[in-house]
């Protein structure tokens, strides 16, 4: 079983009872995916709802993520970074490859292809091979999406797996122009980020600018958090934690990863922003921080903090979005 899992789907994961999985769309429907899904997937206005049940409910059978109960392949973490439209875009339309790193439905790439990128060069993985079909399934593009561009990979393997899996064998070591990773990182702990962001950095483009950006869970002082059940034990019955950054302890995350891959940066650029920016915003406009008034990925459901790390926090802490920039220099 991958190392990034630890085990099997835990027991009662699946149930449609957890307050993660959401019997309704309300606004994870937004302007922008309601229009890929009718312009680009040419799918009727009218069946678009049953269309997205009936996907989720695939990838929930495959894993109970809580990211799949909430519907979060309908929005697109990557358009919403703020370098997208001044720098991703234009570098892909001049013919830069792009690696989507934990891309579940391949709903940014889409998002690329839809806003005028070509998509010979774009590229998905994730840690389940059935995503790539259901991700054909969502955007019903199997015949016009680049075949062999989905890489099912274990980021976490063990390293000699890694060394002979797709990311180093397909594409390669030093290869990669830009690779974007969105709500991803934050369900490590912080050794397991460490080398996320190692192996990462030893994927990009040997070449000034080739770049890492996304973005993940922040809060404003840095935290360890246990989980709650079901995912909240390791298959050794250990308490599975996960690693939250503020921005400074995200900066130095990457400074040692740089090291470890021995890949020199340039200074990294990483921004906190809470749900207050979208108060005044029109319900289903994606605007890019509405979504963390649910507390990104699990509503703050699936997460449980030590009560001495509580009692340390401040009254004021908030939750938000980390959108960074990690450039090669």
């Amino acid at each position: 079983m991958a190392k990034m899992l630890d085990g099997p789907v835990p027991d009662g994961a699946r149930s449609v009872s957890w307050p993660w999985y959401h019997h309704t769309l309300t606004t994870e429907l937004t302007l922008d995916a309601r229009t890929l899904l009718e312009d680009y997937s040419k799918i009727p206005p009218k069946d678009v709802e049953n269309h997205v049940y009936r996907v989720r409910d695939k990838a929930w059978g495959v894993f109970p993520w809580p990211c799949i109960g909430e519907f979060w392949f309908l929005s697109f973490g990557l358009a919403k970074h703020p370098l997208y439209t001044t720098m991703v875009l234009p570098r892909l339309r001049s013919g830069d490859s792009l690696l989507d790193m934990g891309s579940c439905m391949g709903q940014d790439l889409r998002k690329c292809i839809y806003d005028g990128a070509p998509a010979d060069k774009l590229y998905a993985s994730d840690l389940f091979a059935e995503y790539e079909d259901l991700s054909h399934d969502l955007w019903r593009d199997r015949d016009t999406f680049p075949k062999n561009h989905f890489l099912a990979e274990d980021i976490l393997a063990d390293n000699d797996r890694f060394l002979q899996g797709s990311l180093m064998t397909k594409l390669g070591p030093g290869q990669t122009d830009m690779i974007a990773i969105n709500m991803f990182m934050h369900l490590f702990d912080f050794d397991n980020q460490l080398k996320v962001a190692t192996r990462l950095l030893r994927l990009l483009a040997q070449k000034p600018g080739s770049m890492i950006l996304g973005s993940q869970a922040g809060v404003q002082e840095p935290v360890d958090e246990p989980l709650k059940p079901p995912f909240d034990k390791t298959e050794d019955g250990k308490t599975r934690t996960i690693f939250r950054h503020s921005t400074q302890s995200f900066i130095n995350l990457w400074e040692d990863a740089g090291v470890a891959a021995g890949v020199p940066l340039r200074p990294i650029s990483c921004i906190f922003k809470t749900p207050k920016a979208t108060e005044a915003s029109a319900e289903g406009v994606d605007t890019g921080l509405e979504a963390e008034e649910k507390k990104p990925f699990t509503a703050e459901d699936l997460f449980s903090m030590h009560r001495k790390t509580r009692a340390n926090r401040s009254s004021e802490q908030e939750t938000g979005r980390l959108y960074f920039s990690v450039v090669r220099n």
